[in-house]
């Protein structure tokens, strides 16, 4: 017996490249979740919201959370009220995907408002949580829980020195090839572990303003310094690519 009759070809298919798209392709995979777990319909978990910086590559993709069985109620209404507020502040992004900047409020400066108005940027506190986590079907409806995971990463994009990963489609006996633009390993972020922080940042700066006094804003000299265009260090380098990013 001969290898062919060991092996034999089963199957021929001509193969087809496709010609180059305009639209990108990427691949987006998930190796902290269980493939059992698929993000579905039928698993109640299809993603609801994706985001993307083009320029730097990173994505995030928002998929829902069941809130209704194995939730701890109030740490959900925490963090999420953590969210909402330093949204409030005009955050825009969190961790990585922002640069590692944090928005925070216009410090309160005494006399600048006489009507009790708060100042632009700010939020005022409220005494409403125990009320959100009794009432808590009506405060998820209104945003005040955090019902969401978070999934991110940066595109892996195809540099021609690696190898080239492509899609496959079968047409009975065709295979149409087409290029894969990148691969992106999405992992779990905590976004709310990052704006919870951000909130006692500003509670502490709160009360240090309560006790000393919001200092008014004051003229300061200042010495101009001529940089040149770009650096070429690392860590200007990184230090432009964060800037950058958050601007994104």
């Amino acid at each position: 017996m001969n290898a062919d009759e060991e092996d034999p070809v089963v199957a021929e298919y001509d193969v087809f490249i496709t010609p180059e798209m305009e639209t990108q392709l990427h691949i987006l995979q998930y190796p902290d979740r269980e493939k059992e777990r698929p993000l579905t319909r039928a698993t109640h978990s299809a993603p609801s919201q994706l985001r993307l910086k083009e320029n730097s590559g990173f994505v995030e993709v928002d998929v829902p959370i069941d809130v209704r069985n194995f939730f701890n109620r109030p740490m959900g209404v925490k963090w999420g009220e953590a969210l909402r507020k330093t949204k409030a502040f005009g955050q825009r992004a969190y961790g990585i995907s922002s640069g590692f900047e944090r928005a925070m409020p216009r410090p309160t400066r005494s006399g600048a408002v006489a009507d009790g108005t708060p100042a632009p940027g700010a939020i005022e506190d409220d005494d409403n949580f125990d009320e959100w986590v009794e009432h808590f079907e009506d405060a998820n409806e209104k945003g005040h829980v955090l019902n969401t995971q978070t999934f991110g990463g940066q595109i892996s994009r195809d540099d021609g020195k690696g190898p080239s990963y492509m899609l496959g489609t079968f047409r009975k006996n065709e295979l149409h090839l087409t290029r894969l633009h990148g691969l992106v390993q999405m992992r779990t972020q905590f976004h709310h572990i990052d704006a919870a922080a951000q909130l006692e940042a500003v509670n502490r700066r709160r009360e240090k303003e309560a006790q000393e006094g919001a200092k008014p804003a004051e003229p300061k000299a200042f010495l101009p310094i001529v940089k040149k265009a770009g650096g070429d260090t690392t860590v200007e380098i990184t230090q432009a690519f964060m800037k950058n990013t958050n601007m994104e």
